[in-house]
């Protein structure tokens, strides 16, 4: 009997042993999975990644920082621009009468002043209308004459006061007649000293002197000598390019912030260091057909010849922001992934790797809605070692 109770104590003391074991096991089974886990697996990757460079790392990067603003920052716009004939300074010469071209005074790329003679069209209907001027003068002088003569008539009681009544109207009618005969010249171009000449000269060639409306250079000749041309036929082209307008293509989005005033930098595409200053003239207000974007327009004096007609452009336009916002420069501006991300001077040997939300992009400043406080001061250089460095820093981690 005695034999029995040591061996259920035996047996007792083997279970109990047994089961301390087990729960050794599992607590170190436990602890042994929790330290496996990787540092850029728990919850401290959430906390503020800082960079700590030595002091030969600091000397040799030499990192630029930048302070981070928040005021009220001007929008610098990109936006393509071509060049068009300025308004004024741009003409189409055309013949206001059937006939042939008699004369070509001037050829393209010479330079012309307004009223310069530049071609001559031979034409009846030309001829038509001095005859007819020439009638309506005859007559009026007439009337204007028998009037008077009438005129004094009455007044001497020899002549009634009915036919001097009859002889005003008469004179009236001669006058509307000369007057509309005179502006048929007129319109067709003669100078007020050339059809004064019509009534002194006993002979006159039906002749008619195109000359040019502008100063400017011709740009196209459309006919040549001895081509019958018809009424409002095209002749030629004057273009003077001292002035010139300047069309830019903005997008809607940017449009808002784009008025009249505005100053813009224009460059050549090729040649950004040849620059010309202008301010917006006009903004379209609505949407252009073929680019559906804002057309701006600048009107602006060339230099040396420069910019002309049909080139393209790039335009740099200067607009004030609508609200206060923190602003930095593009180049502090980096990604991982699709996270926009800064490098946040903490010391002089430590930067802090802070991820922010941008709000736009415009031009070479990035606007910040959240991330950053104004005073901070961010790294405008070295910013892919700063990154490289932070990488490096999470893969020894794990």
């Amino acid at each position: 009997m005695k034999t029995k109770f040591i061996h259920l104590g035996i047996v007792i003391i083997l279970f109990s042993f047994a089961a301390c074991s087990s729960q050794n096991e599992t607590k170190e089974e436990t602890t042994a999975v929790e330290t496996d886990v990787p540092p850029s697996l728990k919850d401290d990757t959430e906390e503020t990644l800082l960079i700590k460079l030595s002091d030969k790392e600091r000397d040799e990067l030499s990192i630029k920082t930048e302070k981070v603003k928040s005021e009220f920052v001007d929008h610098q716009i990109l936006a393509p621009g071509v060049v068009f004939p300025s308004p004024g300074h741009s003409s189409i010469i055309s013949t206001p009468i059937n006939g042939q071209v008699t004369a070509i005074n001037v050829y393209e790329g010479d330079w012309v002043n307004k009223g310069q003679e530049l071609f001559r069209i031979q034409s009846l209907e030309y001829g038509n209308l001095i005859s007819e001027y020439l009638q309506a003068f005859a007559q009026e002088s007439f009337q204007k004459s028998r009037q008077a003569r009438l005129q004094q008539l009455v007044e001497e009681r020899i002549s009634s006061t009915s036919e001097l009544e009859q002889a005003t109207a008469e004179y009236q009618r001669a006058s509307a007649s000369l007057k509309s005969a005179y502006a048929k010249l007129r319109a067709v171009g003669v100078p007020d000293s050339e059809i004064a000449q019509f009534s002194n000269s006993a002979d006159f060639q039906p002749t008619l002197k195109i000359v040019a409306p502008i100063n400017g250079v011709i740009e196209k000749n459309f006919v040549e000598l001895g081509q019958s041309v018809n009424a409002l036929e095209n002749l030629s082209r004057v273009l003077d390019t001292r002035q010139v307008l300047v069309r830019g293509y903005v997008s809607p989005g940017d449009a808002v912030l784009v008025k009249a005033g505005n100053l813009v930098d224009i460059t050549k595409r090729e040649q950004e260091e040849i620059t010309i200053k202008g301010e917006i003239t006009s903004v379209n207000p609505g949407l252009d057909e073929n680019s559906r974007s804002v057309v701006v327009n600048i009107i602006i004096s060339s230099e040396n010849g420069w910019p002309k007609p049909g080139e393209n452009l790039r335009l740099a336009i200067t607009s004030e922001s609508q609200k206060e916002t923190v602003a930095i420069q593009l180049q502090a501006l980096t990604y991982d992934g699709d996270q926009p991300i800064v490098f946040v001077k903490k010391s002089a040997n430590t930067f802090e790797r802070r991820a922010i939300d941008v709000e736009q992009i415009k031009g070479e400043l990035v606007f910040v809605t959240s991330g950053l406080s104004a005073g901070e001061e961010v790294a405008i250089t070295k910013v892919f070692s700063l990154k490289a460095l932070s990488r490096f820093d999470i893969i020894s981690e794990e």
